[in-house]
């Protein structure tokens, strides 16, 4: 499969707007497979904090990760009937994302994008393609291919073979 955020910074592209919170994010829809409401959601002891569970999504054991807890994001909790899950490629595996809610899909041309700001709070740079200027507001484009360590993949692949061999 192609690099999805070299495709999609060298060209115009389309983005899923969601929120965190009050903060606008976005992820390639390239790599968007689709969007369901919060479903019931299967715990698993000794994962990271952030990975809530599996879901079965048609059959696919799917991994769950909230990402207001992977970046730290604070705030009042949000209902689990509004929130939704983005299911999303990262590399080869499908892995949700839970969300506050989302909002639109946005092209974006290359000149709409910019570096990532030193100063942006709370999350780590490397998590980031940039920042897209959408009218009158900067909405942060995250890089999925970048948001889990190797170790942190592992994890995740493992929890998923585990749960389709029971």
């Amino acid at each position: 499969m192609a690099d999805p955020i070299k495709s999609t910074l060298g060209a115009v592209s389309q983005w899923v707007i969601f929120n965190l919170g009050s903060e606008e994010f976005a992820v390639p829809a390239v790599q968007v497979q689709e969007i369901v409401r919060y479903p019931e959601v299967t715990h698993v002891p000794s994962m990271p904090r952030f990975v809530k569970g599996v879901i079965n999504l048609r059959g696919k054991i799917v991994p769950i990760m909230d990402l207001k807890e992977r970046f730290e994001i604070g705030g009042a909790a949000q209902a689990l009937g509004t929130r939704r899950i983005i299911v999303a490629l990262m590399g080869e595996h499908s892995v949700g994302l839970i969300v506050d809610s989302v909002t639109e899909v946005v092209r974006l041309p290359p000149e709409a994008v910019e570096p990532v700001p030193s100063a942006l709070p709370r999350i780590e740079a490397e998590y980031l393609s940039g920042v897209g200027k959408i009218q009158d507001r900067l909405v942060v484009l995250l890089n999925l291919e970048r948001l889990l360590s190797d170790m942190e993949k592992k994890i995740l692949t493992d929890l998923k073979g585990a749960s389709t061999e029971e």
